[in-house]
């Protein structure tokens, strides 16, 4: 696993996933017709990854929209997150949102509250 990476290009209903060893990107809309089928791969990936993560992780998180069922599956992935940081590992959350977008932003609001980790809600000029 150490050398493992997990891409998946994006769609106009999936987001891009760029996961490297200490570097996790998730980018794009998020309204995948089947959220368990589009998922499940990446959780089993940050399973694994999270059993040896690297001395620090950063995770990029730049979604434009999510729907409902990937709204569940992103808090679970942030949650495997904060359980690994709570157990001392080094992980670093940046929420990017359009400067704009009062959704997204009160999203990573959202999402900050329910975590303990470093998480950054960082906005993006248009």
């Amino acid at each position: 696993m150490p050398n493992s990476v997990l891409h998946i290009k994006g769609t106009s209903k999936n987001p891009e996933i760029d996961f490297k060893p200490g570097f996790l990107t998730i980018e794009g809309r998020s309204i995948p017709e089947n959220a368990i089928l589009f998922y499940e791969p990446i959780i089993d990936w940050i399973e694994k990854y999270l059993q040896h993560p690297e001395a620090l992780t950063k995770v990029n998180i730049k979604i434009e929209y999510l729907n409902s069922s990937s709204n569940r599956f992103l808090y679970n992935i942030l949650k495997m997150f904060d359980d690994a940081y709570m157990a001392g590992s080094n992980i670093v959350v940046n929420w990017y949102y359009e400067e704009d977008d009062d959704t997204m932003r009160s999203t990573g609001l959202d999402f900050q509250s329910l975590v303990s980790l470093p998480y950054r809600l960082i906005p993006i000029e248009d």
